[in-house]
């Protein structure tokens, strides 16, 4: 079990904080079960409840970046995926990274699609708009947990054009 306090990213929600274990029974199921009880950090409304053996669920519960992990993944060499020039594939494709709920896999779209919108070659259409919109707010709530950094800053950050200094 996880413990209460402990600071997670909640799939593509953000940052949250697990603030209890509570035991609840929701419209349509006939016993209680246990459910973390998330708090957004940067939304007060926020709130969401987990329930404790949904792996499905649990599995969009990851831990945070540390400011050195997201230093080695700035610096790695990622195979950054391929951009895909058919616009409902390309659609697809960002569906299943976002829900994948891999920081990495996260991480490597925003690079990619940070360095599309710059690439003349390419059309950028309102739904790449969308998907980056989607990955940098996905990645600026963690990442301003460890590092200085603006919204503005953080795909170029992402990218190793500026840098920015650990909280």
């Amino acid at each position: 079990m996880l413990e209460i306090g402990t600071i997670v990213v909640y799939g593509v929600e953000g940052v949250c904080k697990i603030s209890g274990v509570e035991k609840l029974c929701f419209a349509g199921l006939d016993t209680a079960k246990d459910y973390y009880v998330l708090e957004h950090i940067d939304n007060s409304n926020g709130k969401f409840y987990v329930p404790v053996d949904n792996e499905l669920l649990m599995a969009k519960m990851q831990k945070l970046f540390t400011y050195e992990e997201v230093m080695e993944l700035i610096k790695a060499d990622l195979s950054l995926p391929e951009w895909i020039d058919d616009n409902k594939q390309r659609s697809k494709f960002y569906k299943e990274e976002l829900s994948s709920y891999d920081n990495t896999r996260i991480f490597a779209l925003a690079k990619m699609l940070y360095l599309a919108k710059g690439d003349k070659e390419k059309r950028f259409y309102v739904m790449d708009e969308e998907a980056l919109k989607k990955v940098s707010s996905a990645l600026y709530s963690q990442l301003s947990c460890v590092a200085s950094l603006t919204r503005e800053e953080l795909l170029p950050f992402i990218c190793g054009e500026i840098v920015c200094a650990k909280k």
